[in-house]
């Protein structure tokens, strides 16, 4: 097996546990009709796609950004 199916695997893992564990809503927490998120969740995705553990910030980003109620702030 290849190391880049290895790091796939692996990504794929443990975004599957940080799913299962999750108390966030995903699609709740960006807000619908936004530039700015749609921008961002698309450029994450491209990311993404070249570097797989991209996928797991941008799943610890939209975390903190619930917490502390700050993607609230950005779109008031």
């Amino acid at each position: 097996m290849k190391s880049d199916e290895i790091q796939l695997i692996i990504v794929c893992i443990i975004i599957g546990i940080f799913i299962y564990y999750r108390k966030l809503d995903y699609y709740k927490v960006l807000p619908r009709y936004s530039i700015s998120a749609s921008f961002f969740v698309a450029l994450w995705a491209y990311i993404s796609i070249k570097q797989p553990w991209f996928i797991i910030l941008g799943l610890i980003v939209l975390n903190i950004l619930h917490r502390f109620d700050m993607l609230e702030k950005l779109t008031n």
